[in-house]
């Protein structure tokens, strides 16, 4: 749910306002009402968003060096250590530039042995040109050995590197490729390397000096900056009257806070007013769910929050996403997988880390489920063996047909549960009467079309379903064509109805078989698995050991690939249903943004 938000207007005299900033800084929780391009013009801002920036790319980067941290530095030398850490990375990106120009040169000059540059000028001075060259070696023998004054130096493969010896005012034209070598030395260039190489082993050195020794004050460094940032923000969008001695600012907070933020205005007697949001105003967003519906926020997160007026979608779109992205991986051996991993990292990741495993238990709990109802362990299809201990079990294995309808079931239910969640907004924003036309779809869509299609395959008595097909065909459609602008002119009524049913019957029957790619993911996935199985069988020498060895090795190999392939369909695909055919249904508007007190 979206929690209920408060507008609060503080009037405070200017020399009290520095302290009482800092008192609802640490009370945390107003979210303060921006000015529109305040941010933007003001210089210092800019600048530390700027630092902000600079000590996190820092701290990132000494965090992937994985030292374990032993000491700790004042947060106040925390401008210092990145002065000096953004030096050596400067200075190690230059060595790394260097270093590749050198091999790049090492990789020229190398077939050609360590020689003298100053032999080769002196020898031009005596009127004497010396230029190298390679070519095929059976090319070199049959055109140039015996033919031009060369040298052979060596042969390498198939290549032959040669010299050719004429005086200044000859052109021999030889086909071959010549070569421009660097006018260096091999141990000259090995020399410069080899330094370079040292220097550069010594600067990762101290990067990992400061990993152990320094990230901690860089994050203290960096939480000093972002308090200042947030203060001067606040200072930003606050408005100043009566000469500048006045200072207004204005702030959300939640229903639940406001009772903590009251006791503290009535002991600060500061002036303030508060109210509940008129419809044009848009508060922040703050979502509150159950310990379930919580670990999707981080989902809806990804696409945009919901507006203030209308019904937070979580808790309606979360078992849902669960079930979908169980039934697009579809591999109880996978689901095992993750349960285990999930269960295994608990112990081992930071506590904000921690929502996100639950989520990865709860997916990992449905794909185990989707995978025994589809009868896949690891790309066994169980449905296809003949063993003995599985033959109770294969009856209540869903065949992929069985799978198909259950996956357009799924999403003829979520389809329909999203219209009635429409019609709630809609009450809920505009009042009940501008509901009254979705809820008669709805009924067309829950009743006259199951109805129908009952009585088409004879599940039921034909006349029966017929019957029944046309009483709520006819209750749905004349609220739904008839009664869909409420107070308007009844042709206007009319023409927007029947633009609605277009709408609806074209784009429900596409949404619903959206929901295939569900089935369409899930045996693609339980294919390629016993792909890999047969592989590892076929494949495998009859060895001992040796044998064994293969086939784990094909089998690894293998699952890790359909796993990452099959995990990543199973996360996108299940968005794309949530956010496109579900939100359309459900008439979701988005745009909120979340609710960020000041603290």
């Amino acid at each position: 749910m979206i929690v209920p938000m408060k507008k609060y207007a503080f009037l405070i005299y200017h020399r009290e306002y520095e302290q009482f900033l800092e008192d609802i800084r640490n009370l945390g929780v107003v979210h303060v009402i921006e000015k529109e391009s305040g941010e933007i013009e003001n210089t210092e801002l800019r600048e530390k968003y700027h630092q902000i920036q600079q000590f996190n790319q820092a701290i990132k980067f000494l965090e992937k060096r994985g030292m374990e941290r032993k000491s700790e530095s004042s947060p106040a030398d925390g401008h210092k250590i990145l002065s000096e850490l953004k030096r050596l990375q400067l200075e190690e990106e230059q060595i790394f530039h260097q270093l590749s120009l050198l091999q790049k040169d090492l990789l020229l000059i190398e077939p050609w042995g360590d020689f003298s540059w100053e032999t080769i000028k002196q020898l031009r001075e005596a009127g004497l040109r010396i230029r190298f060259y390679t070519c095929q070696t059976a090319k070199f023998r049959d055109q140039f050995e015996n033919i031009f004054p060369v040298k052979l130096i060596q042969e390498s493969g198939s290549i032959s590197y040669f010299v050719l010896i004429e005086k200044q005012d000859e052109d021999n034209s030889l086909e071959a490729e010549e070569i421009r070598l660097p006018e260096v030395s091999l141990n000259n260039l090995k020399k410069q390397i080899g330094e370079l190489t040292e220097t550069q082993n010594k600067i990762n050195t101290l990067f990992d000096t400061f990993a152990a020794q320094h990230i901690t004050a860089l994050e203290k460094a960096h939480d000093i900056i972002n308090r200042q940032l947030t203060l001067e923000k606040v200072v930003l969008n606050t408005r100043k009257e009566a000469e500048d001695r006045l200072m207004i600012l204005e702030g959300w907070v939640p229903d639940d806070k406001a009772d903590k933020l009251d006791e503290y205005l009535k002991v600060s007697g500061a002036y303030y007013e508060n109210s509940s949001p008129v419809p044009e105003e848009t508060p922040p967003i703050k979502l509150k769910n159950n310990k379930f519906a919580k670990l999707y926020e981080i989902i809806g997160e990804l696409y945009t929050f919901p507006d203030y007026k209308e019904i937070d979608l979580t808790p309606f779109f979360a078992p849902f996403y669960m079930l979908f992205f169980g039934f697009c991986l579809g591999d109880a051996g996978y689901g095992l997988l993750i349960i285990l991993g999930t269960i295994f990292g608990f112990s081992r990741v930071k506590p904000n880390l921690k929502p996100l495993l639950r989520l990865g238990l709860y997916l990992g709990i449905a794909t185990t489920f989707m995978g025994i109802v589809s009868g896949t362990f690891f790309g066994i299809l169980i449905a296809k063996v003949d063993w003995a201990w599985v033959t109770s079990y294969k009856n209540f294995v869903l065949n992929d047909n069985q799978m198909m309808m259950l996956a357009l079931a799924l999403g003829y239910i979520q389809v329909l549960f999203g219209m009635f969640i429409k019609a709630a907004n809609r009450a809920r924003m505009f009042g009940f009467k501008y509901a009254i036309s979705q809820l008669g779809w709805n009924v067309i869509v829950m009743v006259t079309i199951p109805a129908f299609g009952l009585g088409y395959t004879k599940t039921i008595d034909t006349g029966l379903a017929n019957n029944i097909a046309l009483i709520s065909l006819i209750s749905g459609g004349i609220p739904a064509i008839f009664y869909n602008s409420p107070g308007k002119n009844p042709l206007l009524n009319l023409g927007v109805g029947l633009w609605e049913t277009y709408q609806t019957a074209s784009g429900l029957l596409g949404d619903i078989l959206s929901y295939i790619r569900l089935f369409a993911l899930g045996i693609s996935s339980a294919i390629l698995g016993n792909v890999f199985n047969t592989l590892a069988i076929d494949l495998s020498p009859e060895i001992p050991v040796i044998g064994q060895i293969v086939m784990i090795l094909i089998l690894a190999f293998g699952h890790s690939l359909n796993f990452f392939m099959a995990a990543l369909g199973s996360f996108v695909h299940p968005l794309r249903l949530t956010f496109v055919e579900f939100y359309k249904n459900a008439g979701f508007i988005g745009g909120g943004k979340k609710y960020e007190p000041f603290k």
